[in-house]
């Protein structure tokens, strides 16, 4: 969908973009189904990867911001997917403007994984690989390093967004002033 009317705020691109993308009923439905699995992946890697952990007593951990941070990261990252497979499948689709947004969506998923990280157990299961030193320094950082996470993913989404309504000069030929 090209929109020939350019915008200079981002969220009004974003908004746009994801109105373009969810305006056929199967992406509705798929958002809907992705945002529920990524929301069930941060909840149950902690439960598998935790030796005798289970799914209620990881839900007694979480806390009400990590539900929101949950909810939160899990719809930007469907909505970044979503966007990214609009944009393969649009005809206009070009080869260096689908990958651009894996870095969001790596970010997305990792912030989550760090996000799950409500008790020692859990984050030294899910990254001890990486040091006790590791482990401390999520547990103490973790609100940060998943805001920069949700950054990063509106940064992609903000530009996957361009890209959706035709701005970006890069991918499809069209002028663009940022």
């Amino acid at each position: 969908m090209k929109n020939t009317i350019m915008t200079r705020n981002p969220l009004k691109t974003i908004i746009s973009a994801v109105m373009a993308t969810l305006e056929k009923k199967r992406y509705k439905v798929w958002f809907v189904v992705l945002t529920g699995f990524f929301i069930a992946t941060y909840v149950l890697i902690p439960v598998w990867l935790t030796p005798g952990n289970s799914l209620s007593f990881q839900l007694s951990l979480l806390k009400p911001k990590d539900y929101v941070m949950f909810v939160i990261l899990s719809a930007l990252t469907a909505l970044l997917l979503l966007m990214q497979v609009y944009l393969f499948r649009s005809k206009t689709r070009r080869a260096g403007s689908i990958g651009q947004g894996g870095v969001g969506i790596f970010s997305a998923i990792f912030g989550g994984l760090l996000a799950t990280a409500a008790c020692s157990a859990c984050i030294a299961a899910i990254i001890g690989f990486l040091g006790a030193g590791s482990v401390f320094f999520v547990l103490e950082n973790q609100p940060y390093i998943v805001i920069i996470a949700i950054s990063l993913v509106v940064i992609s989404l903000y530009l996957s967004s361009r890209r959706v309504l035709g701005y970006c000069r890069e991918c499809d030929g069209n002028s663009c002033e940022v």
